[in-house]
């Protein structure tokens, strides 16, 4: 059995020390990216979320319109009636 000697487990273990701190490093930077990656997800559902609300108004916008519209054609219908009633 061969034996160790101490200057080859010191190198070792610098190896380790290093390989250690390369994997923080890794697990470090992949942490922040996810916390990047949620944020940026938060905020596209919140974005989503309002053109949601816009296309929905846009949508009631044009029955609004008609709606005022036959409302008005009917004033100026019994208005005319009316005028030519009273002639």
């Amino acid at each position: 059995m061969a034996e160790i000697t101490l200057t080859e487990i010191e190198h070792r273990l610098n190896a380790a020390e290093e390989n250690i701190k390369e994997l923080f490093g890794k697990f470090n930077g992949i942490d922040k990216n996810l916390v990047a990656t949620t944020t940026t997800l938060n905020n596209l559902l919140t974005l989503v979320g309002e053109l949601k609300a816009a296309i929905e108004t846009l949508k009631a916008r044009p029955s609004a319109w008609w709606d005022k519209l036959i409302f008005a054609l009917i004033g100026a219908a019994a208005s005319g009636i009316i005028s030519y009633f009273v002639k």
